[in-house]
């Protein structure tokens, strides 16, 4: 029996197939013998790089709190790099990133919502009776709505001394004014200029026309000429200027924040080009910049901005919307020291524009408590009028980003710098279209 056994063992070790299946057996005992040893040969322990990437996985294994916080870091530092790399060179000062102190932002936050209230409750009613006291100024100027106030407060500040009011002038004073695309304009222009009651044979009024597509030339000339035969104006021209650059398209278009940066300074531009032209014709003492779409001008508007004895001053530009005074020229303004710690950190070429959001900023008719006269950091340019002597020592109007700003608000902040003085008048009110 077992003799048996053993014989049919011997004849299944003897065939061929049995054989087969062995020889494969041994041979992949022998690679997987030579894989184990080339897998030791080649391990973190022997090579030098697999061991330095073994030793990094480690370490990130072993704390990856710690790494996880870095790689935030490192994210965040490349998102705000980014950030500054592709955002729009145009920052509303809203836009600008703030430090985060959560609870003492809410704080404030309500108290000043509660005192935007107030104030706009107060504005709003004051159009049937007007306030008999002064609002006092505003942390920020946040409600654009300004209050109508007795006349015997107002008549206080508007009024001028007789010394002043019937002096007897001598200052010539040239009137620029920009224009394009508002031939529909002019003739109102026209009518608010002529009732300035400062001596008309001492006033001049040049055009400067650039980019049109209607018939502004032709009726800035005839403008021109009707100021000098008409109205005893004793010089008037329109000239035309080429320049390149001008944002065209429909008002949201002009009135982009994207588009500030190009059309300012554009504007900045055609400005100084007038203000050349017309500084080599007239031997002026003041240059005053009115724009071409104001709707009423005060007719002693020149008095008071000559008794302000300031290089740089400017009324408040204002709008009526239904019975309301509502804020229009948003660029004569005074910093604080929020507006000012806001722009330490930023690109100096970010260009900050206001109306684009809340500001952090107090506008000139928010300064009506401080009394007629006022220091402004910034200033627009609805009416903006400046001693011609300051436009001699290099005054202009910035065609770049300066202290993120540009054009008449450029022109603010660089007549500060130059130790001019830059006032505004928050009780003279002028009135934009």
């Amino acid at each position: 029996m077992q003799e048996g056994v053993t014989m049919k063992l011997r004849r299944l070790l003897c065939n061929r197939h049995t054989f087969v299946w062995l020889f494969v057996l041994h041979v992949s005992a022998l690679g997987i013998t030579l894989l184990i040893l080339y897998d030791r040969l080649t391990s973190p322990a022997n090579n030098p790089q697999h061991r330095a990437a073994f030793d990094k996985w480690k370490k990130i294994r072993d704390n990856f709190d710690v790494y996880q916080k870095e790689q935030i870091r490192k994210d965040e530092r490349m998102r705000q790099k980014l950030r500054w790399h592709q955002m729009d060179e145009v920052l509303g000062v809203n836009d600008i990133p703030r430090k985060e102190n959560k609870v003492e932002e809410y704080t404030a936050l309500q108290k000043r919502i509660k005192e935007e209230e107030k104030r706009m409750d107060e504005a709003i009613k004051s159009a049937d009776v007007p306030l008999d006291y002064i609002p006092s100024v505003p942390e920020f100027s946040e409600v654009d709505v300004v209050p109508y106030l007795n006349k015997t407060i107002t008549d206080r500040y508007l009024h001028l001394p007789h010394s002043i009011k019937f002096k007897k002038y001598t200052e010539n004073i040239v009137i620029l004014t920009p224009v394009c695309d508002v031939a529909h304009l002019l003739e109102n222009f026209v009518y608010a200029v002529k009732n300035l009651s400062y001596p008309h044979n001492l006033l001049s009024v040049y055009f400067g026309e650039d980019s049109s597509t209607d018939r502004t030339f032709s009726m800035a000339q005839y403008a021109a000429a009707n100021l000098v035969n008409k109205y005893g104006f004793h010089a008037a021209a329109a000239f035309h200027f080429n320049i390149s650059g001008g944002i065209q398209g429909s008002w949201e278009d002009i009135h982009s924040k994207s588009n500030q940066l190009k059309r300012r300074s554009h504007m900045a531009k055609a400005r100084n080009m007038l203000l050349r032209k017309a500084l080599g014709r007239a031997n002026a003492s003041y240059v005053l910049w009115i724009d071409s779409d104001v709707k009423t001008l005060p007719s002693d508007l020149i008095q008071h901005l000559i008794y302000a004895k300031s290089d740089v001053v400017v009324p408040s530009c204002l709008f009526l919307q239904d019975r309301f005074k509502k804020f229009y020229d948003r660029n004569s303004w005074r910093e604080t020291p929020t507006s000012i710690e806001d722009q330490v950190d930023l690109p100096k070429d970010v260009l900050l524009v206001e109306g684009y959001g809340h500001s952090t900023r107090i506008f000139l008719p928010d300064l009506k408590a401080e009394g007629r006269v006022v220091p402004l950091d910034g200033v627009g340019g609805c009416v903006l009028m400046i001693k011609s002597v300051c436009h001699k020592r290099g005054l202009v109007f910035p065609e770049e980003v300066y202290n993120h700003h540009i054009e008449t608000e450029g022109l603010g902040k660089l007549a500060n710098n130059m130790g001019f003085s830059v006032r505004g008048l928050p009780w003279v009110e002028v009135f934009h279209s």
